[in-house]
């Protein structure tokens, strides 16, 4: 694990001054505190350098090229490695004591997962020359930064939205007759997921954006500038060996 801070655990006191709810949130009582929790969470970034220079050509990266229709990028190295979301939901119920047939479904807890595995992938020459494993690699590096910063930012933004919305609806649902407490706890976890999907759509969305502002002409200079010596040719870009001069 590497730097990221993790939101504490946000206990919610659900009042009945609170506002918000549904009619069954007076008839059915939480016996337990729903507490909500998004945890940002980042393994440690592992390196790929098992590939040559002309193997990472042949991946397609969403960077716009910042020399243009004029110029030719070298993919020199890349960070992989997404974002993964993994919510869990559990739920509480129980009978009222004067109606046995009729259930009552709360949150006990959302646990949000918001996971970050990175990996900066460096192709064999880079790393084989140590001023350009270090300038790529510091590049690659700023973005890992960038993720574990979008994602620290919607972390919060997530708890805040889910609980926004869980006070609307409330965090108990029923009665319901027995049979349907099911089908309600699935409805209730539809909620969650579907405003822990949408914020992690404009995560992404931002996450994209920033990476891309990184990747700008005068970021690509300023790598280039830090190794002159180093010598970018046609067989590294190809892989291909050229052909000896014939002599007469």
């Amino acid at each position: 694990m590497f730097g990221i801070d993790p939101l504490t655990a946000t206990t919610l006191l659900i009042l009945a001054a609170s506002g918000g709810g549904t009619d069954g949130d007076k008839i059915c009582k939480m016996p337990v505190t729903p507490k909500i929790n998004i945890v940002p969470q980042a393994e440690e970034t592992k390196y790929d350098y098992s590939q040559t220079m002309a193997q990472l050509q042949q991946y397609s990266m969403d960077t716009i090229d910042p020399y243009g229709f004029h110029g030719t990028t070298a993919t020199q190295g890349f960070m992989k490695g997404g974002v993964m979301l993994e919510p869990k939901i559990k739920f509480g119920s129980g009978t009222l004591p004067m109606y046995p047939q009729a259930a009552c479904v709360w949150y006990e807890s959302i646990d949000v997962a918001i996971k970050l595995d990175p990996t900066i992938v460096l192709a064999k020459e880079v790393y084989n020359d140590r001023c350009m494993r270090q300038a790529v690699g510091d590049h690659e590096r700023k973005h890992v930064k960038i993720d574990r910063m979008i994602v620290n930012k919607y972390s919060k933004i997530m708890g805040r939205k889910v609980y926004d919305a869980l006070a609307q609806r409330g965090f108990v649902g029923g009665p319901v007759p027995r049979d349907q407490a099911q089908a309600l706890a699935d409805r209730m976890s539809t909620v969650v997921q579907q405003v822990v999907e949408h914020e992690f759509k404009k995560m992404d969305l931002e996450r994209i954006e920033k990476q891309r502002e990184l990747d700008n002409l005068e970021e690509y200079e300023s790598v280039n500038a830090k190794c002159p010596k180093f010598n970018l040719t046609e067989e590294m870009m190809t892989g291909v060996k050229a052909a000896p001069k014939r002599t007469r």
